[in-house]
This record gives C-alpha cells, structure tokens and sequence, in this order.
C-alpha cells in the first residue's frame, strides 16, 4: 500500500511527568505528576486540539523499582482515569493497559465494555503479560513461566472477545407499548466446556457504536508477537533504527497472514521526543533534562531491565557484549531489550545508553519540529510503520510543542488529519466493525 493511500495514527503516551527519567525533576513540572488526575486531563485535551488518534496510559498495578530518587510512572488505575477524560473530552481515543495474567476474563472484558459505552466507542484495551516481582507479590505470589502467560494470554483475550459480543445487536427490543424489552434467545453464551476458564456469560449490558474495544498489544517475544499477529488490532512496538523496524513489520505481517487475517495490525512504536525551536534548542533542552538524571539510579535501573550485574557496569565504559543476556530472560519487553543491545553493540558507553533509552527503550529524536516530522515520515513511508505513540520528554510542556509545531507541519506534508471526521476508535483506525463470534466459543 502506497503512502498516499495510508493514514498516519499518532497517540499520545501518559507517561507519568514525562518519558525521560528525569522530568519529575524539571521545573513547573509536579513531582507527583503520576498520581494527579489535573495532569493526565490536561495532556488528554491537548493531544485531542492535535487531534490526535489516541491517548494511552500504561500500568504496573505495583511499586516496581526503588522510589528513593524517582517516582512511579503511574499510580491510578487506568480505566478511572480514562473514565475521567472520556467526561471531559469528544474525540479522543482512549487506551489503557489491563495484565492477562492478574486478572479474570469477566471484570475486565466488562470494565472495558462499561468504558466503551460511556465514551461513545473510543476505547482500546492493552493486553499485556506481567511478569515483575513486584507484581507478582501483590497477586498470591505464584509466578507464571513465559510459555503459560502466553498460553494464558491467548485463551483471556479470546475469551474477552466472545464476552464482548454476547450480545447480538437486535437483543433490545424496548417497546414500551407491549411491554416487551428484550429477546434473551439472542444471547451469544459461550460454550463453557470449549473456553478455558469456564465462563458461559454474558455481560450485563451491551456494546457501543464500535461494536467492542480496539485490542492492542505491546511484546516483541516469539510469543508476544504469535499473540500480536493472532489477536491484535494495533501493536506497540519497539524499534531503534529503520532497518530493525522494517525487518519487525514484515515478520508481523506474514505471521498474521499466516493466520488467515485478512488485514495486518497497525504498528505503532513508542518514541521519545525532546523539540526545540531550533535543532540547538532541543539539544539545550536535552543536555539541560539529563544533568538532571541520577545516574546511579539509572545505571541500576538499566541493569535490572537488562538482567546484567550492576557491579559490573561502568558509567563511562561499553556493556561488553559477553555480558549480554538471552533477550527472553529480561524483564524489559524483548523489543525494548534488542533496542538496548543494538545500541551496545554500537560501542556506546553506559552514559550514553542512559541517555538515548528514555522512556522504557524507545527511540529518542531531538531537534526542530520539521526534523520530527521528516523522521516520522521517513518510517512511515518506508512502511515500517503506521505512525507512533508519542512519549513527550516531559508532558506538561512537550505534549503542546508536539502538538502545536509538529503536528502543523505533518498536516502541511499531506501526512495527518485536519479534523476529526470519525466518531468512533475503530473508525478512525481504519478497522472493521467486529462480526459473528466465533464458533468453537459460542453456543449455536
């Protein structure tokens, strides 16, 4: 498909103060950005003036790291948060993340209709494995290996989907004149012995105008990418340089073919962005937010995410390349682990990696607003990508100068929306309105 047939997405990340490390500390930012529901409002309404496709808020419904010298990225539950900004806003996409592996089929697949319904058809789920410690001490203490998340993960999204179907579009009836409100022999119960967990439905009221929520999903795995292609609607990927990003796409690509879907997800990766007025100001900007990092907390924080001893690293010295480990032993998602290694690889030294891995490994871009954009472009039209999650470096001030420099310029290129013409999500990616449940998971 040719660049002109395409469409550029773009969403916005609500990522805590922002997506470098450093930003609780920049000034006019609030140190407890992560807990603030002002914060998140107030981003969510700039990035729908940008018009944007989406704002995404990830979770770890845990304390993950030491918080000595850093805040969490985000404290409130996501659904409630974005139950908030679909009260104060008409267009806006709403994504939130919700683990398959500490959480039940049924709540979450209604939590999420619930949100749906309330916003109109605006809403995407994240489905993402846990695997932390921190979290798993919160949840019983029984760790799942990779294999059974995964396994898991795949019977919970199917089982989520049957659930948001349950309910066939012609069930209500609502005639007040004869009394009859519903036709309950159009349920779609699922067949209890042919999913998983067991669960027949179905959920307590029905869908919104996009049918049910957009699912997305975020691993770079041999199995985060076998559930991707299978289920996903979007991915969130991971990559640092175009030919990675390229390689990524086209693996994702034959592997949903493989599955007999008709359409490839859309990729969206993360990326970092610092903008200045001119390519000097943003590197100002970027020198300035980094003398504000704890290097020690982020030379540990690195070796936690890599899996390496932390005694063994060098501020001012290249990871040597031994020391790497097997990307499936690392907590960081394997895209953002193969994001890191590239960069060993490159001979970088610890300094430098903590400096270009913002934002849990994404790709950083400094510069003038026509040099975001040209990079942005560049993937796009090199098919590498649908577009990208923007994770402002800090977002009280990053989030407007992407929407009111960048944004302009993609619009000006012919690459971006002018206004909203979608009412829903699901329209405004693109996807079809979702059909008949399938067979093995309902009841005739």
């Amino acid at each position: 498909m040719s660049s002109a047939t395409r469409t550029l997405h773009l969403g916005l990340n609500l990522h805590g103060a922002g997506g470098h490390a450093a930003a609780w500390r920049r000034p006019g930012t609030n140190p407890s950005a992560f807990f603030d529901i002002e914060h998140y409002l107030r981003a969510a309404k700039v990035a729908e003036r940008g018009l944007l496709d989406a704002v995404f808020l990830a979770d770890t419904p845990a304390i993950p790291f030491d918080i000595t010298r850093r805040p969490p990225l985000n404290g409130l539950e996501p659904t409630l948060v974005l139950t908030v900004i679909a009260r104060e806003t008409r267009h806006i996409g709403l994504i939130a993340t919700a683990s398959t592996t500490y959480n039940e089929p049924y709540n979450l697949a209604r939590r999420f209709q619930s949100l749906d319904v309330i916003s109109g058809g605006r809403v995407a789920w994240n489905a993402v494995t846990t695997s932390s410690t921190a979290t798993v001490a919160n949840f019983g203490g029984r760790e799942l290996g990779r294999e059974e998340r995964y396994e898991r993960a795949e019977d919970f999204v199917e089982t989520v989907r049957a659930l948001w179907l349950s309910w066939a579009d012609d069930i209500i009836i609502a005639n007040q004149a004869s009394g009859t409100y519903a036709n309950p022999g159009r349920f779609r119960l699922l067949d209890q012995s042919k999913n998983a967990f067991a669960i027949r439905g179905p959920l307590t009221h029905p869908g919104s105008p996009q049918g049910h929520p957009v699912i997305v999903q975020a691993g770079g795995s041999d199995a985060g990418l076998r559930l991707a292609a299978r289920s996903a609607d979007v991915v969130f990927a991971a990559a640092g340089d175009l030919p990675t990003a390229q390689r990524e796409a086209e693996r994702l690509r034959v592997l949903s073919r493989q599955f007999g879907r008709r359409t490839t997800p859309i990729i969206l990766p993360g990326v970092v962005t610092l903008i200045g007025g001119t390519e000097e100001e943003a590197e100002r900007r970027k020198r300035a937010i980094d003398e504000l990092l704890d290097l020690p907390t982020a030379l540990v924080a690195l070796a936690h995410g890599m899996n390496l001893p932390a005694e063994k690293l060098n501020l001012d010295k290249p990871i040597p390349e031994e020391l790497l480990p097997d990307p499936n032993s690392v907590p960081f998602s394997v895209g953002h682990h193969r994001t890191i290694e590239n960069l060993v690889r490159q001979g970088l030294t610890v300094r430098e990696i903590i400096s270009n891995v913002q934002g849990f490994g994404h790709r950083v871009l400094v510069g003038a607003p026509e040099q975001i954009a040209d990079s942005i472009e560049e993937w796009f039209r090199a098919g590498a990508v649908d577009g990208f999650n923007i994770i402002p470096d800090v977002l009280e001030d990053g989030t407007p100068a992407f929407v009111d420099h960048v944004v302009p310029v993609l619009q000006r290129r012919g690459l971006f929306r002018t206004e909203y013409r979608e009412t829903t999500l699901r329209e405004r990616l693109g996807l079809a309105r979702p059909g008949e449940i399938a067979e093995k998971l309902a009841i005739a």
